[in-house]
């Protein structure tokens, strides 16, 4: 079921920059991570940017939905630095006089000082010990794991006389329609699939064409009444948004709020509550968003739901997952990466398995080095796994840890799918491709944090003379790059008292790691090494070769020579 989701959502090609620490509004408030659907689903939204705006008078609306406040760690985006803020949270099940409301308030009051004493850790992504309970089966689509958690939601719902999610559906748009009782969207809008409750919750990640402004990507939840949800959406601060009440062209009267990066469009009808988060806002100065979105652009956008459809609720029947083909065959895969998908499997489960036994000498083993290890103190080029230790908890860090295992299946499958000749698994946070010799190697990480392990150089302006001078002005080695024009560099190797190689550097498209690789001319001894660079994020300061084959009596696959003392363009 994971993987055709991710199949799924994965066509929302947002025309906005997503960063990791911007993922972190629309979802059900846990301390666990989950290897439910539902939760995925929830995470995807954007965390609204700080900037100023207008203050208007509240229309029955944002404030209403209040559920107090949250602490989230920000970038603060004058400095660049992480900062801790208090933020505004609302609910997506109704209005503040609600019991949906009040309930949900009251769980994220309890979740907010919850202690588990340690069980989190002790539970890990295993068994809860409770598979056997019927309360805590009663709440199998909710974020609970301990016996205190399970007895304050049956409290919760049961002082508030509400029902609960019981069985989930992933299916496409086309049956989405067919089971909730037709048609929502105009032509305008991308239709994407859903995820569908018993009771007729339903979300889905979409997208439409807003004459004007273009393309906005939005999340679309509607929340049946009577039946308790634990969604929350992060609005940063309301005082921020300029709100309206607005009459579509299907005839209903909504809510819309636009405010720095975030839109919202919200509908209160008498069986359930519908919120539209729209990923785009008043930002015309940042160039992390496309544009500026107004008025005009918020209501068309509200024009292509039809409202009417939407607030008849109807029980659906629950049928099961819509059945999709495959997401690629064995053919595919390996025509794209020239792997077989068992033997991919098998390398990345290996490399989770590392990972989550902390076999730090294995995890090290498998990745393709060099590397450049590039965080917010600059980069620093890694030649070999032995020197990669030291960092090991820069990079593997548990958000990392927690992205994989969201992405596992079982210990021998994963979640994976594969880009130009690459593959990646952890939803993208993990890239590997062959190295030398039919082997696989990782030659991306990225983690949460913001911290990542990849290639180095390429993009910018490698070529320049690469220099070692060992210490002694008179004493050096260098590599000498020439660009040619078309993506390839006249290269010339000078090891001292050793040899001097000349030859041709190029990008390997089919590996996807983005260093260049070198190849000697004749006449023999042929030498083939990789190239990595290393140096700020507009600059490349140093490069490293590593020999891959050699047929010079002197030279070993695996020696490596650095060139550390800058470049001369």
């Amino acid at each position: 079921m994971r993987e055709l989701y991710r199949r799924t959502f994965s066509q929302v090609h947002s025309s906005t920059v997503i960063r990791w620490e911007d993922m972190e509004a629309m979802r059900p408030k846990k301390k666990r991570i989950s290897k439910n659907i539902m939760t995925l689903a929830a995470v995807i939204a954007l965390l609204a940017a700080l900037s100023a705006a207008a203050v208007a008078a509240d229309l029955f609306g944002l404030r209403d939905l209040l559920l107090g406040k949250e602490d989230v760690t920000m970038l603060d985006p004058e400095t660049g630095e992480r900062v801790e803020n208090s933020v505004d949270t609302i609910s997506l099940a109704g209005f503040q006089n609600s019991p949906e409301n009040q309930a949900g308030a009251e769980w994220q009051a309890f979740l907010e000082t919850y202690d588990d004493g340690g069980a989190l850790e002790a539970i890990g992504n295993g068994p809860t010990g409770l598979e056997d309970d019927p309360d805590y089966q009663r709440f199998s689509q909710y974020s609970v794991y301990t016996r205190e958690m399970v007895e304050k939601l049956k409290e919760i719902t049961e002082k508030y006389d509400l029902d609960v999610h019981r069985e989930i559906n992933i299916i496409e748009h086309d049956e989405l329609c067919r089971r909730i009782g037709g048609e929502f969207l105009s032509e305008e809008h991308g239709k994407y699939w859903a995820y569908l409750y018993d009771d007729g919750t339903f979300q889905f990640d979409g997208n439409a064409y807003v004459e004007g402004y273009g393309q906005v990507d939005y999340q679309l939840r509607r929340t049946v009444k009577g039946v308790f949800d634990e969604v929350t959406l992060n609005i940063t601060d309301v005082s921020e948004y300029n709100q309206w009440q607005y009459e579509t062209a299907s005839g209903e009267t909504v809510v819309l709020a636009l405010g720095p990066g975030k839109a919202l469009v919200l509908g209160d009808f008498p069986d359930c509550f519908i919120a539209v988060n729209v990923l785009a806002g008043t930002n015309p100065d940042d160039p992390l968003w496309p544009g500026n979105l107004d008025r005009e652009h918020l209501e068309a956008l509200a024009d292509g739901i039809d409202f009417t459809v939407l607030k008849d609720v109807r029980k659906p029947e629950m049928t099961g997952d819509t059945e999709v083909e495959p997401m690629f065959t064995e053919d595919d895969f390996y025509n794209a990466t020239g792997m077989e998908e068992s033997f991919a499997q098998s390398f990345y489960c290996e490399f989770y398995k590392a990972v989550e036994e902390d076999r730090r000498e294995d995890v090290a083993g498998m990745i393709a080095w060099p590397r450049v290890l590039a965080s917010e103190k600059g980069e620093t080029l890694i030649m070999t796994a032995e020197e990669f230790l030291p960092h090991y908890d820069e990079v593997i860090t548990q958000g990392l840890k927690d992205a994989m295992s969201e992405n596992q299946y079982t210990e021998e499958r994963a979640d994976l799918f594969y880009h130009d000749g690459s593959v990646a698994g952890a939803g993208g946070a993990v890239w590997f491709t062959l190295v030398e010799d039919g082997r696989a190697g990782i030659i991306t990480l990225q983690n949460p944090e913001g911290t990542s392990l990849r290639y180095g150089g390429m993009g910018r302006n490698v070529a320049g003379v690469y220099v070692d001078t060992q210490g002694t002005p008179d004493v050096y080695s260098s590599l000498e790059l020439a660009d040619r024009g078309d993506g390839t560099y006249d290269a010339t190797i000078s090891l001292y008292r050793l040899t001097t190689l000349e030859g041709t550097a190029a990008l390997r498209y089919d590996r996807s790691d983005g260093m260049l690789y070198f190849t000697s001319e004749d006449p023999r001894p042929k030498v083939e090494a990789v190239i990595a660079f290393g140096g700020d994020t507009s600059t490349v300061d140093f490069a490293a070769v590593t020999i891959t084959y050699s047929e010079f009596e002197y030279l070993e696959a695996g020696d490596t020579f650095h060139f550390p003392d800058g470049k001369e363009d």
